[in-house]
């Protein structure tokens, strides 16, 4: 299997593309945590990858407070002795307003869970890989993080954020083989979009790329679901 005996980390793993992701990694033997704050839909993930024959543990969190986020990997370091990849999925946006009437809250509320959380889930994880020197970091990112799109400023900003967090990232992580990439899934149906797009499922590829092996050479990249379907393996 692609992923025999690796262990993963998703968040926002309890729908949508963090739920198929954790499915796809079951059917390729991987070891899994996910976490989400919606209790029942983490239940429910795991219910459907431990059917597929995957060992699948789940956790509340709220990726935005440093306090849960500790708990968190204090929880994944029970159940695994190694962490190979982290995808940094969870996710909100803000309704689609000009920035002129874009209440501070909300916008206080996107960066704090797209880019905060990004950056929290991170730094707890980043002390195990760099001991093992290895490891694969998933920045879900967005076209609307890579070109301009009017009356979605906090989420563009925090996706804009996740690219130049990437690019970073990649570079401090390089030295100890960690590979740290972006991935823009394109137009799926999730919550977000009203459950309008692509299914979930058609975007996992890229993800088991990532993920595998086959990647270890791979850092620093901004990779589009939507690209890697027409171009293969190989991108």
């Amino acid at each position: 299997m692609l992923l025999n005996d690796k262990a993963a980390l998703i968040t926002g793993g309890g729908r949508g593309i963090g739920k198929a992701i954790a499915l796809a990694y079951a059917r390729e033997g991987a070891r899994i945590a996910i976490c989400a704050r919606t209790v029942p839909e983490v239940e429910d993930t795991i219910r459907e990858a431990r059917s597929l024959g995957g060992e699948c543990y789940g956790f509340s969190c709220d990726v935005s407070s440093e306090e849960s986020v500790q708990r968190l990997l204090e929880n994944v370091e029970e159940k695994f002795d190694r962490l190979d990849v982290l995808v940094n999925n969870a996710g909100v946006m803000n309704r689609p307003v000009p920035i002129v009437e874009l209440p501070v809250e909300k916008w206080d509320y996107v960066i704090a869970v797209n880019l905060r959380g990004s950056f929290l889930v991170t730094r707890a994880v980043l002390p195990r890989m760099m001991r093992q020197r290895s490891g694969s970091i998933i920045n879900l990112s967005s076209s609307i993080g890579r070109g301009a799109y009017a009356n979605y400023g906090a989420y563009a900003v925090s996706k804009w954020g996740i690219e130049g967090f990437t690019q970073t990232l990649a570079a401090e992580m390089k030295s100890y083989e960690i590979r740290v990439n972006s991935v823009s899934p394109g137009y799926v149906a999730t919550k977000m979009t009203g459950y309008a797009g692509s299914q979930p499922e058609s975007v996992t590829e890229v993800f088991l790329y990532l993920a595998s092996d086959e990647s270890k050479k791979l850092t620093g990249k901004m990779l589009s679901a939507s690209d890697w379907k027409s171009q293969g393996k190989g991108h």
